[in-house]
């Protein structure tokens, strides 16, 4: 097995890599949407088969949010996880300008959060921060 990891994924394969983990499918326009609307995008590959991804979305002035850091089970606690979420860390702030300080969050999937914490996020809430919060809401 070797890893290899790139900048690019379809919106088959953003979609595809949900349902690897049983997360809601998007529709075809919302994964297409979704995707031209992202500042970075990691995906791993085994092969030319995608294993893992990762998207940031960036204001390219204070606030990054990580979303949708995937690993397909069968290749979990391999380190690809925390390989993508590096590369998206570095890719956010070589984007920044010198002397920004940059606000990294995210919503972690239910007992993910010690693998975020390894990787220096902290559990909200805390001492600073409040709950995160979050609505899913369909237009009609």
């Amino acid at each position: 097995m070797e890893i290899n990891y790139t900048n690019q994924m379809t919106a088959e394969e953003y979609n595809e890599m949900r349902g690897s983990v049983n997360w809601r499918l998007l529709t075809p326009g919302q994964a297409e949407r979704g995707l031209a609307h992202t500042a970075f995008v990691v995906a791993a590959r085994d092969g030319g088969k995608i294993v893992g991804m990762g998207r940031m979305l960036f204001d390219y002035g204070y606030t990054a949010y990580l979303g949708d850091v995937i690993i397909r089970p069968e290749y979990q606690g391999m380190g690809i996880g925390a390989e993508i979420v590096t590369r998206l860390k570095d890719m956010v702030m070589e984007a920044a300008e010198q002397g920004d300080k940059i606000m990294f969050i995210l919503g972690a999937a239910a007992g993910k959060e010690g693998f975020y914490e390894k990787l220096g996020f902290k559990v909200r809430p805390n001492e600073i921060n409040g709950s995160g919060m979050s609505m899913w809401k369909e237009k009609e």
